[in-house]
């Protein structure tokens, strides 16, 4: 017999009140304003399971440093991301607001309004300095979590090999970074270490793998190094009084459900996380009740005593939260970029809603792996929806992101077109019927990704068969042409998907870089202005359509665009190297060479930028013009043409003995068919110089 409604309600508040409680977790953490003045070090590791921390139940071994962190401190056994993506779940971490608040619901296609509070912000007015430390592009400060950070460090590898997969380091770089500036900074800081390593591609260091899947070794990786961090900083008495958090933006599905990686639904393979706080003033405990990234910002304020200005959604952890109060979650990215059914829902009193075409209703403590769907069955059904449609409320729109011109090259999602949630769904849409597409979807960028271009583009067409509104794959089939020299066929493959979609900004704007590749270079000014009007800010967009309007004449229209890039983002070196080439080719040298320095001191291991300027400066100051070629010529040792113009200034300068190795390497490497003329020159010059050493 079914219990009533009321009776039901009332079991379940009894049974999440006794569950909440841990060991030590009925007493709260500590007094608020308990770690008041004390340093912060926030670690988040991405695409990091629950399940493979020992201190949650793994037996393999694979964390030794985040289980002496659990057995000394504080550790939630009931964590739970709101969004199983990097970006929107940090955007979480970091400011107390659910996706639906901050407005960030997927990767690289919004950026956090620069209103918005964050833990860093907030940190930094009360007196703190301020520091983060990302170790892929997905969390590049273009996308608005470097508010607050005096430092922040998202300096990346370079590439100009068109790629799917995000731009990224590894965490022994990161944290010796982290490391290098906790060191200097003096208290108190706050620190925020983001280590990207367990994400797909798995490849970690080869003494991690033996014996290992590919996940796991990158696992133990990471751990290894975040070991390394807190080892060097206990050495130098740095944590002495620090308060320590270690949570992950999200899991990997590994399979389960039919996903490999994650971001297409919302199981506890990635949702659920780990989360830890140890600080000496906090006892270990181990806490029951569920909680959320978004307690995280609340519950450092309130120990650290800094006040929220302004209401959130998480809640502070200082005391254990009400067991029964429901933690909202969504993972949206297929919505936005394919047009599939929207996925949210809610966790409450050990239950799960998934509000889908083909909703799901899962008992968590009694089926964990949740493949027993309820919905059908069990009255907790109603009482979850009603709980999501308390927590859903209104969303706040965030702003579209500034990416920029190499943003293209640097990020998984480069085929991902950010479109908008369809206002019907019906069955078919449900992402349950689409993970084998999604699936093959996913395989078709890792093929092209490994240099497999021509196994790529038949997986992305025949997706569009059977889906032809799947803008990303369209997006992905036109790179991959491009890519490989067929710019025409990408125009054809973009102009068919725009017949359906006339007004689609993604599309618009593939369209104008194929018809710039294909040599189309009024049809691609045309086409990037239309996706401009559709609503298009990516930089990349604005970017290339600048560019074609300075070379149409329109220079003071393109000057508007670059200084607007500036202003949206005057961190991003990239910006500052495309306005400090536009001045270039416009012979302004002081306002080239002004542009090229702020990228160069924003990123010193930018060797075009660093080359450019050796350009900017030639002419009026030689010597200055040479320093930068210097650095250019270490980063960038391929160039031939910056070899020999610094090797040639060298030559005519007050000392032109220093010219002498370059010229040489020059006149040995560089290749014979298309610098002929130049090693005769260089040969020359070297002639030149013994007679005159002599």
């Amino acid at each position: 017999m079914v219990r009533s409604r009321a009776a039901l309600v009332v079991a379940v508040a009894a049974t999440l009140a006794s569950a909440a409680c841990g060991r030590g977790a009925d007493r709260g953490l500590a007094s608020a304003g308990a770690l008041r003045g004390a340093n912060v070090l926030l670690v988040t590791i991405d695409t990091l399971r629950q399940d493979r921390v020992g201190a949650y139940g793994n037996r393999n071994g694979l964390t030794p440093s985040i289980d002496r962190l659990a057995a000394e401190g504080v550790r939630y056994a009931q964590a739970f991301s709101p969004a199983p993506l990097t970006l929107p779940a940090h955007a979480s971490i970091l400011t107390g607001m659910l996706p639906r608040r901050h407005g960030i619901h997927s990767n690289a296609r919004f950026r956090l309004d620069e209103h918005v509070p964050t833990l860093a912000s907030l940190l930094k007015g009360a007196g703190y300095r301020t520091g983060a430390f990302v170790g892929a592009f997905v969390l590049d400060g273009r996308f608005g979590l470097n508010q607050g950070f005096d430092e922040y460090n998202d300096r990346l590898p370079r590439s100009d090999r068109a790629s799917f997969h995000f731009a990224e380091r590894r965490a022994a770089e990161v944290v010796a970074a982290a490391g290098d500036w906790i060191l200097k900074a003096p208290s108190p800081w706050f620190a925020w270490v983001h280590l990207f390593d367990p994400h797909a591609p798995y490849d970690a260091p080869a003494e991690y793998r033996a014996g290992r899947a590919p996940y796991d070794a990158e696992v133990a990786y990471t751990d290894a190094m975040l070991g390394r961090l807190l080892t060097r900083l206990a050495a130098a008495h740095a944590l002495d009084r620090t308060l320590i958090v270690v949570t992950a933006d999200h899991g990997e599905s590994l399979g389960d459900h039919g996903e490999m990686t994650h971001g297409l639904f919302a199981y506890d393979s990635t949702l659920a996380v780990p989360l830890i706080l140890k600080a000496a003033a906090l006892s270990p405990a181990v806490v029951q009740a569920p909680v959320s990234h978004a307690d995280v910002t609340p519950t450092i304020l309130d120990l650290l005593g800094v006040a929220l200005p302004e209401p959130v959604d998480g809640q502070s952890l200082v005391h254990v939260p009400a067991a029964d109060r429901p933690l909202y979650f969504e993972a949206l990215d297929a919505s936005l970029t394919r047009g599939w059914a929207p996925l949210r829902g809610v966790i409450q009193g050990g239950w799960k809603y998934i509000d889908l075409p083909d909703a799901e209703l899962y008992d968590l403590a009694a089926d964990p792996g949740e493949q027993h769907n309820r919905i059908d069955r069990d009255p907790h059904g109603d009482l979850l929806k009603r709980a999501l449609r308390l927590a859903s409320g209104p969303d706040t729109a965030a702003p579209r992101v500034a990416l920029e011109t190499e943003a293209a090259a640097r990020l998984r999602s480069l085929g991902y077109a950010a479109g908008s949630s369809p206002s019907k769904v019906n069955a078919s849409d449900d992402p349950k019927r689409l993970v084998a597409l999604n699936e093959r979807f996913n395989s078709a960028l890792t093929m092209f990704d490994e240099g497999r271009p021509q196994e790529a583009l038949p997986a992305f067409l025949a997706i569009l068969r059977e889906r032809p509104d799947f803008v990303a794959a369209r997006a992905s089939a036109s790179t991959v042409l491009v890519s490989t020299g067929r710019s025409r066929e990408a125009v054809d493959l973009l102009r068919a998907g725009l017949k359906e979609q006339p007004d689609s900004p993604e599309l618009l704007a593939k369209l104008g870089a194929a018809l710039g590749a294909a040599g189309d270079l009024a049809g691609s000014k045309d086409a990037l202005e239309r996706a401009r009007r559709a609503g298009n800010e990516d930089p990349d967009v604005l970017n290339q359509l600048a560019i074609l309007l300075a070379a149409s004449g329109r220079t003071d229209e393109a000057r508007t665009i670059f200084r607007a890039l500036i202003d949206r983002n005057p961190g991003a070196a990239t910006s500052w190297f495309n306005l400090g080439l536009f001045e270039l080719q416009n012979r302004r040298g002081g306002e080239a060479a002004n542009a090229l320095r702020r990228a160069t001191a924003i990123d010193p291991s930018y060797g075009d930028a660093w080359n450019a300027l050796g350009a900017a400066l030639v002419q009026a100051d030689a010597r200055a013009a040479a320093d930068a070629w210097r650095r250019a010529e270490r980063l960038l040792p391929g160039d031939f043409d910056l070899l020999f113009n610094l090797a040639m200034v060298l030559a005519d300068s007050d000392t032109p003995a220093e010219a002498i190795p370059y010229l040489q390497r020059f006149a040995r490497e560089a290749p014979h068919d298309r610098y002929a003329s130049d090693i005769a020159r260089a040969q020359a010059t070297l002639d030149r110089l013994g007679q005159r050493g002599r």
